[in-house]
């Protein structure tokens, strides 16, 4: 029922690399098992990971520039009404949830994670983490518990250039809305006429399968299942993590945050020995009452990089922003075989 379905097309030319020797080069097309969207490995060994010097952005300086910094945060951010969150700000932790003052949505807030101005992965610790999920958590659960509540809830994280974050203080997107976005929309919706089809959870089926087959499935902490997709959606790959059993943010107990969390530390044991630094990434549920059945709590972790450090292009191109067409340098493959060592720790 599941099909990874790939082509190869091939390129001839004379490389002047090799004194204009006849060369063929292959790109790989591949659709998605769920959605039949296409996405291209090419580029082999082109584009590496790209590290700044954090400690430039770690400064007086630009901690007094800085609204979630601890000297500002109190006299600068906003707050949300009473009749929304009486307390006005939600704290857990180091966690500050607080009102998005650019707002993305009706309910669009930001959990500032720490009173730390630059984290680096090797100083995201598990209570960081932790505490910044708990109160997005509660945060969306309040939200949703109000009546007229929004379907659809969603935690995204753009950390450190070239993600798109707009302060390097690290700081998670936490919205409620009932325009999921595009990729969610569709994800949802192929998962519903998968189930339909089927009788089955695709993402159930998926689990099963890629640990069956092994090449993407890097291993299971606790009850999440960490794969490398098929179509990854970023130049550097993609990682994903998926909770087979869970669904709706209320089912999104003490045990599957502290299975998230580990198997991210984890993660970024891997990042870090790769040099990659940053990421984005989106952490989606199930809307409450609408075919829970057939959606799981699912995580996506999508590198970033420079293309180069002098010039500081972004990973970005035509190709993804014109044409929607993901294309990745990397064989998913590959890199589930090096995450598998951080896995099993």
């Amino acid at each position: 029922m599941l099909q990874f379905n790939k082509k190869m097309v091939y390129t001839n030319l004379l490389d002047p690399r090799e004194n204009f020797s006849l060369k063929t080069i292959e790109t790989e097309i591949r659709s998605d098992p769920l959605t039949g969207e296409t996405g291209r490995l090419a580029h082999f060994g082109m584009i590496t990971p790209q590290k700044e010097d954090y400690s430039a952005w770690d400064t007086p300086e630009n901690y007094s520039l800085c609204p979630f910094c601890p000297d500002n945060i109190e006299k600068v951010t906003p707050k949300f009404p009473p009749d929304l969150l009486p307390e006005g700000r939600l704290r857990k932790g180091q966690t500050t949830i607080l009102p998005n003052i650019s707002p993305y949505d009706q309910y669009s807030a930001l959990a500032v994670m720490s009173k730390a101005h630059v984290v680096p992965l090797e100083k995201m610790t598990a209570a960081l983490l932790k505490d910044a999920f708990a109160a997005g958590i509660e945060f969306l659960c309040r939200i949703n518990a109000r009546e007229n509540a929004l379907p659809y809830q969603l935690m995204i994280w753009n950390y450190m250039p070239p993600s798109g974050g707009g302060l390097v203080h690290p700081h998670l997107q936490v919205i409620s809305s009932d325009s999921p976005g595009n990729l969610y929309r569709k994800t949802l919706a192929k998962s519903k006429d998968y189930h339909r089809q089927f009788g089955q959870n695709y993402w159930q089926k998926l689990c099963v399968t890629e640990k069956k087959q092994g090449e993407r499935f890097a291993g299971q902490v606790g009850t999440g299942f960490w794969l490398t997709p098929f179509v990854p959606l970023g130049v550097l790959g993609e990682f994903m993590v998926v909770f087979p059993e869970v669904r709706t943010i209320f089912e999104m107990d003490e045990t599957t945050l502290q299975d998230l969390v580990a198997g991210m530390e984890r993660l970024f044991a891997y990042f870090q020995s790769v040099g990659i630094a940053s990421f984005n990434m989106g952490l989606f549920f199930a809307p409450a009452g609408e075919d829970e059945d057939c959606f799981s709590l699912h995580a996506r972790f999508i590198p970033r990089t420079f293309l180069n450090l002098a010039q500081k292009p972004p990973d970005t191109n035509a190709l993804q922003v014109v044409l929607q067409e993901p294309f990745t340098v990397v064989r998913p493959e590959t890199q589930c075989a090096e995450l598998k060592k951080f896995m099993k720790k």
